[in-house]
């Protein structure tokens, strides 16, 4: 039985060959609650579309995926869901291989070439700033990466919108949904004592 985003090298046998795999639910919520959590949870599970190109024990990977995430307004506390687009680029290099060029130049220089073929333009991306990750064996686990990239596709912070008007701090009601007649500055006892203090007039 396969593994999900597990990736068996010796079944790779053309560049560019196409590659899907399910990233499930909680794997997705791994990532949002690991630690440190972030503000967000998992709102489903997605799905990797790419392709994978080997050269030697060396191998791309090229795809794109989505994070359907949720979480609570930050400020008026309302549910939030997004989508937020993504992509992997890396290249997976084995542990035990002695032979390849410095940080992989070489497959790095190979990967532009398919790409201009492909596109039959310039490639899309620069080569030498492909990350790259060490296997081991003759399989390639990315869940590591998909990890990474979720939290790279993370918003700053759940908003239900730009121009949210959050929460009377007095009240609780939801300003988005009208005034509440409460005073907008906020009393702060603190500077009560300063109300007695009398400054000398200079003659």
């Amino acid at each position: 039985m396969s593994r999900p985003l597990v990736i068996h090298v010796d079944s790779i046998k053309e560049n560019a060959q196409p590659y899907e795999a399910d990233i499930s639910r909680e794997l997705i919520d791994e990532a949002l609650r690991g630690d440190p959590p972030t503000e967000f949870h998992a709102d489903g599970a997605s799905h990797f579309t790419g392709n994978l190109t080997r050269f030697g024990r060396k191998v791309l990977v090229r795809g794109k995926f989505s994070v359907p995430m949720a979480g609570a307004c930050r400020r008026c506390v309302k549910p939030v869901s997004s989508t937020e687009p993504t992509e992997l680029i890396r290249t997976y290099v084995p542990r035990d291989d002695r032979s390849l060029e410095p940080h992989g130049k070489r497959a790095k220089r190979e990967a532009a070439r398919i790409d201009q073929d492909e596109e039959g333009a310039s490639a899309s991306f620069d080569p030498e700033t492909v990350d790259e990750e060490v296997y081991d064996g003759k399989d390639i686990d990315l869940g590591a990466a998909i990890r990474e990239q979720i939290l790279l596709a993370l918003p700053p912070a759940p908003l239900c919108r730009e121009d949210c008007m959050g929460l009377c701090a007095t009240c609780g009601k939801d300003l988005n949904e009208g005034e509440c007649g409460c005073a907008r500055a906020a009393h702060d006892p603190r500077w009560d004592a300063l109300k007695a203090v009398q400054l000398e007039k200079k003659e």
